[in-house]
C-alpha cells in the first residue's frame, strides 16, 4: 500500500485491541485504538482514521451502537465502521445493519471470535467500496 491505510480499534478488551492490532499492522494497517466509546469518538473527531471496528458492549451494554451512531451523525459520515462484537451471543438476537441502518449504522457487523484473515479481508472490502464510491 502506497498510501499508510489508518484503522482506529474501539474496545474495552486489551488483550482484543493486542491481538488485532498484530493482525492489521502484520497486514500494513497503521492501527490506533481507544478503550471507550468517549475515547473513540475523540480519536475519530482527531485522527481521522480511514476505517473504525467497533465494539458493542464497553462500559454500557449498547455504547457501540450510540457511538456508530454519533459517529455518523456528526462527526464523519463517510468512514466506514466494522462492527465486531460477540453482543449476539449474549443476547440471543440477530443482528443485521441492512434490515434497520438507523439503529445500526455500519457496513459490516461480525460475531467475536473473528479470524484474523476475515477481519483483513473485510477491512479491505469496506476500504474498496469507499473508493468505488467517491
Amino acid at each position: 500500500m502506497a498510501e499508510s491505510v489508518r484503522v482506529l480499534l474501539v474496545d474495552d478488551d486489551p488483550d482484543f485491541i493486542e491481538a488485532n492490532s498484530i493482525v492489521l499492522e502484520a497486514s500494513g494497517f497503521e492501527v490506533l485504538s481507544a478503550n471507550s466509546g468517549a475515547e473513540g469518538l475523540r480519536m475519530v473527531r482527531e485522527e481521522k482514521p480511514d476505517v473504525v471496528i467497533l465494539d458493542v458492549m464497553m462500559e454500557h451494554t449498547d455504547e457501540g451502537f450510540a457511538v456508530a451512531r454519533r459517529i455518523r451523525s456528526r462527526l464523519r459520515s463517510d468512514v466506514p465502521i466494522i462492527m465486531l462484537t460477540s453482543v449476539g451471543k449474549v443476547t440471543g438476537y440477530d443482528f443485521n445493519p441492512e434490515e434497520n441502518p438507523d439503529f445500526f449504522p455500519v457496513n459490516i457487523f461480525l460475531e467475536k471470535p473473528v479470524p484474523p484473515s476475515i477481519l483483513v479481508n473485510r477491512v479491505r472490502e469496506v476500504l474498496k467500496k469507499r473508493g468505488e464510491d467517491q
